[in-house]
């Protein structure tokens, strides 16, 4: 599992092998939730052709549906387990290499 693309505070994108996973935090003003979601094959797809771009578009949709109490679209994609924790490993591994960079600068 690798974090691949990240907009910081606000998303992830990681990528194990053909499947991807989006961690989003939702900032619902008294409280941030955070979701770690599986993404379906047109959005994996979307993001091949598409970029960055694609996922911004993604993630605000998903904040949108949430600011109108409409978690499904959340709840239907949660990440299993074992994925999130893969997820948090590839974090920290990359939290640490951005630490080391400075360190080196």
């Amino acid at each position: 599992m690798n974090l691949i693309e990240h907009e910081p505070h606000f998303w992830e994108l990681y990528q194990d092998l053909e499947q991807y996973y989006l961690s989003i935090a939702v900032d619902m003003s008294s409280v941030v939730s955070c979701w770690d979601l599986v993404l379906r094959q047109d959005e994996i797809q979307a993001y091949r052709q598409q970029g960055r771009a694609s996922i911004e578009e993604l993630a605000k949709s998903i904040v949108a549906a949430a600011y109108k109490g409409d978690f499904s679209v959340m709840e239907s994609r949660l990440a299993q387990a074992i994925e999130r924790q893969a997820m948090q490993a590839a974090f920290k591994t990359w939290r640490e290499q951005q630490d080391e960079l400075i360190r080196n600068n």
